[in-house]
């Protein structure tokens, strides 16, 4: 399933380490590797034997906004996610993020029971307007994945509108502070459909160590934009409309990223940290009450 999320409002803001690592995917290409990358080394082989996969759903959220001229398959209204929160929360069920993922994997960390994960893509302002304090009101968890360039131009807006304005690097900031927001890479300038291209995709007429140098200079640039909100806490990668190359992994992996979400909609049954780097959404559409949406994904 290719995403297309919000792209009206994303195109226009679109227009607008090394030696260990490159040995991930020195059998492709060479090139010069950017960013703050962790060290994973030793963690991998800690976590004991799993007795059985984990089953877990994820949903993909996108816009909310209470105008129902404007809403659509993508900018869905508010209440949706409350009623989702509420169920979740009334049935037993736990938000997770990302990284709670990789620590279960790498780590051993336990998980907690029944978990589900809700992740939203391209940092509109409507998720801090609307999901944020839903999130702090039923005391769960969310990803957000943000688009690095249109979240600093935001900062220079006038007026916020909920419909297609971005969040600030600010308010990302104060959401990821209060322990409920993990942050995720949506690319810095990449979230188009430019070129031929959905993304972070190669290029027709690109060579490999184009692509990488390309791809890998959009990571660093999301990173240092993102710095003031995440520090370096980035661990996952979310790929815009769902859409990557043969080699686009590979330069997930050697950037650092622990994690990955696509957009296939199906139930993820994970059993090692080698699964993480395709994890798969439920795009939530406003076309069905909670109990419906989420029959046979829990």
């Amino acid at each position: 399933m290719i995403c297309l999320s919000g792209i009206a409002a994303v195109m226009l803001f679109s227009s607008v380490r090394d030696g260990a690592r490159q040995d991930a995917y020195a059998d492709v290409y060479s090139g010069a590797i950017s960013g703050a990358l962790p060290d994973t080394s030793g963690e991998v082989s800690s976590a004991p034997d799993a007795p059985e996969p984990v089953r877990l759903c994820v949903v993909m959220y996108h816009g909310l906004i209470k105008d129902s001229s404007k809403q659509n398959r993508y900018f869905i209204d508010p209440q949706y996610l409350e009623d989702d929160l509420r169920f979740l929360t009334e049935n037993g069920y736990h938000t997770i993020v990302t990284k709670d993922l990789t620590d279960h994997f790498r780590k051993g960390a336990p998980l907690p029971d029944k978990p589900v994960m809700l992740t939203f893509d391209d940092g509109y302002y409507n998720n801090y307007l609307y999901a944020f304090p839903l999130l702090k009101k039923y005391g769960c968890r969310a990803v957000v994945s943000p688009i690095g360039q249109a979240c600093e131009s935001a900062a220079s807006e006038e007026h916020q509108d909920e419909f297609y304005s971005q969040c600030t690097v600010d308010q990302l900031k104060e959401m990821h502070d209060s322990g409920l927001v993990e942050i995720a890479y949506h690319t810095y300038r990449l979230h188009s459909l430019e070129g031929g291209v959905q993304g972070v995709q190669k290029r027709p007429d690109e060579s490999d160590k184009e692509y990488v140098s390309r791809l890998s200079g959009d990571i660093k640039s999301f990173r240092e934009c993102m710095r003031a909100a995440a520090g370096e806490d980035i661990g996952c990668f979310t790929y815009p409309f769902g859409a990557k190359s043969g080699d686009t992994e590979k330069i997930v992996r050697a950037e650092g990223f622990s994690c990955a979400l696509d957009c296939e909609e199906k139930i993820n049954l994970l059993s090692s940290a080698e699964e993480l780097y395709s994890v798969h959404r439920f795009l939530r559409d406003g076309e069905r009450p909670a109990e419906e949406f989420f029959r046979d994904k829990l």
